[in-house]
């Protein structure tokens, strides 16, 4: 006898059936994606870069996979993957997921599939870094670092895919903005000009993305007007044609909104700020940087600004200060962070510091979400980790 079809919940947790837990499972896979970045730590000590690159991929295949499952259980995801295939004006001001929601209701699982992949793009960031900057020994590392990030538990573990895949499209500008790489110009505006179509926040996160180079002053002194007016040109177009729809829920956030997420607040992401830290001041101690010198170069300046930024973002939450607001930045900003802090350890020639802050991540991981997965009653809330317990054809939408 076949279930009863019950009808779709109008507030979270909008998944109330279809899903298991399946801990044993999802602890093999991030096994394997461990086991994965130590061969690529043998691979690259060994120049094996075919063998490397071939590990990379298949990494990224592992988290994809995983994350595609493990966001199946969330509200979010859910309430994607019913309202795109009838009601777009859940997207409103998103031109991409209009454009893109017919093919997203075909795919497997839908938007769980989506975000499975969106996450695979935040782990092949610091993949592509790693070869960039001839460190491929800690590419894997630094993968598992970002994915499983406390600071990131928004983005990646509730599901969040359209912020989440905004931000990441402008990293390249980041990256850009902090001289930590040299993306191409058609590369950096294609990137720029498709974020401003993923998600109404792009305004705010084009700040974030371009402060390194604004703190730099003497590097904006020296761009030349030929680069300087066609590139505001540029950005003022991009952030008029996102302000109207940006402000609109600017003012939904300000006036009805309520709920705001708090985990910038738990314990976890305390210790990976202070093993963060601790890393810097190892890294200092061993090049012999004073506050000086410290905050005489650039990429210090920029890591600093954005880990007070941070902590201004934490205190606004714990004091409830336009909570509903600031918490939609704290995952921009942490990954930001993430990124920035990496890059400097890599100039200071002290990748080692970044040690304590993967202890604590994987902890973090291990013990707060795959062991805490064994307690989970799937299907009467709206848990990441909660598989699905059917086959993409048998899911009913």
């Amino acid at each position: 006898m076949s279930a009863p079809i019950l009808p779709f919940p109008t507030v979270a947790p909008f998944r109330i059936d279809q899903v298991t837990a399946a801990p044993l499972a999802m602890a093999a896979l991030f096994g394997a994606q461990v086991l994965v970045a130590a061969l690529m730590s043998w691979a690259a000590r060994r120049e094996r870069l075919r063998l490397w690159a071939g590990l990379a991929m298949l990494l990224l295949a592992l988290v994809a996979v995983f994350f595609t499952l493990a966001s199946w259980g969330n509200s979010d995801t859910t309430k994607l993957s019913h309202y795109l295939a009838f009601d777009l004006s859940r997207v409103r001001g998103e031109p991409f997921w209009i454009l893109l929601a017919p093919l997203v209701v075909r795919l497997p699982y839908r938007m769980a599939l989506v975000h499975g992949l969106v996450v695979a793009g935040y782990a092949a960031a610091p993949l592509l870094l790693a070869r960039h900057w001839r460190t491929r020994a800690w590419g894997g590392w630094w993968s598992l670092l970002v994915v499983c990030s406390p600071l990131l538990r928004n983005f990646l573990q509730n599901g969040v895919s359209r912020q989440a895949l905004m931000t990441l499209l402008l990293l390249p500008l980041l990256l850009w903005a902090a001289r930590l790489a040299k993306p191409g110009r058609w590369t950096l505006a294609g990137a720029t000009g498709l974020a401003a179509t993923v998600h109404t926040s792009f305004s705010l996160t084009l700040v974030l993305a371009l402060a390194p180079r604004l703190l730099a002053v003497r590097s904006v002194l020296r761009l030349h007007w030929r680069v300087l007016l066609p590139a505001a040109a540029a950005l003022v177009v991009l952030v008029a044609l996102a302000a109207p729809h940006a402000l609109d829920k600017l003012r939904i956030y300000s006036s009805q909104e309520s709920y705001f997420p708090t985990y910038a607040l738990r314990l976890e992401v305390i210790r990976l700020q202070q093993a963060m830290a601790l890393g810097v001041l190892l890294a200092c101690w061993r090049r012999r940087l004073g506050w000086r010198q410290f905050l005489a170069c650039d990429r210090s300046r920029s890591l600093a600004s954005f880990a007070l930024l941070l902590w201004l973002l934490q205190q606004s939450l714990h004091s409830h200060l336009m909570a509903p607001i600031t918490s939609r930045l704290v995952d921009p900003v942490g990954f930001y962070l993430l990124i920035l802090w990496l890059g400097w350890l890599q100039r200071q020639r002290c990748l080692w510091a970044a040690v304590p802050a993967l202890v604590v991540t994987v902890h973090y991981w291990l013990v707060l979400r795959l062991l805490g997965s064994l307690t989970l009653n799937c299907g009467i809330n709206d848990e990441f980790l909660c598989i699905p317990d059917r086959w993409p054809w048998q899911v009913r939408y």
